[in-house]
C-alpha cells in the first residue's frame, strides 16, 4: 500500500474534479466530501488529509510516499523531498495586490503569508519593506491599516475586487505539484508508477 497526503482546500477539490474528469470514479467517489475523515483507503493507495503547508512535512518524514500540494508552498520552504510532477490542475498565481490608489514604489509594509518567497521577491527588486506574517485574511491587512499591501494567492480576483483592492502583479504562477519522499520512491517504484500511470502522470 502506498500513502498519498492531499492539501485540504483549493488543491484538494482540484485533485477530486481531476480524478472525476478522469473518470477514475473509485478514487473520485471515495474523496468526493472527505468531512472530518483523517484518511481514506481505497484499493492499495491510501489518502490522508492535512493542511496544504504540512503536505510536504509528511512525505519528507516518510509518513505518505506522495503528496500533492501547490507549488507555493514547496517554493517558500526547502524539503527534502522530490518534486516528481507537475500536475495539470491547481493553477492560480501569488501576487502583489493593495488599494487602487497604491503605487509600488509607495509600498513599505507586505502582509502575506509567504514570507520568504515575498522576502525574496523584494530584496531581488532592492525594495526595503517590512514583512508582517499572517496565516489567514491577509486581505484585511491593508484595509484596517496593518500593511500597505498584501502578497497572496489569487485565483479569480473576486475576493479583491469585493474589498475594494487591485492586483498589482504576479510574483509567482502556481500549479499543484505531485511530490514524493526519496526513500519510498525506489523503495515502493512499481506501486508509486502504477499509481502515477492510473491517474496519467507519467
Amino acid at each position: 500500500m502506498i500513502t498519498v497526503a492531499l492539501a485540504k482546500g483549493r488543491v484538494y477539490r482540484s485533485f477530486n474534479q481531476f480524478l472525476a474528469d478522469k473518470h477514475l470514479d473509485e478514487y473520485a467517489n471515495a474523496l468526493i466530501d472527505g468531512g472530518r475523515d483523517l484518511f481514506r483507503e481505497v484499493g492499495g493507495v491510501r489518502f490522508i488529509f492535512v493542511k496544504g503547508k504540512d503536505v510536504p512535512t509528511y512525505v519528507e518524514q516518510g509518513v505518505a510516499d506522495l503528496g500533492v500540494v501547490g507549488s507555493d508552498t514547496i517554493a517558500e520552504q526547502l524539503f527534502n523531498v522530490l518534486n516528481v510532477s507537475e500536475l495539470p490542475f491547481g493553477q492560480c498565481r501569488l501576487a502583489m495586490a493593495g488599494p487602487k490608489y497604491m503605487s509600488e514604489s509607495d509600498i513599505k509594509v507586505v502582509a502575506t503569508s509567504f514570507p520568504n518567497i515575498t522576502r525574496k521577491y523584494f530584496n531581488q527588486a532592492k525594495q526595503d519593506v517590512s514583512l508582517v506574517f499572517l496565516n489567514g485574511s491577509v486581505e484585511l491587512a491593508p484595509i484596517l491599516g496593518l500593511a500597505d499591501a498584501i502578497v497572496d494567492i489569487v485565483q479569480t480576483g473576486t475576493t479583491l475586487k469585493e474589498n475594494e483592492l487591485e492586483e498589482y502583479k504576479t510574483i509567482l504562477p502556481v500549479q499543484a505539484r505531485l511530490i514524493a519522499n526519496k526513500q519510498s520512491f525506489y523503495t515502493k517504484e512499481m506501486e508509486i508508477y502504477s499509481f502515477m500511470r492510473e491517474i496519467e502522470v507519467v
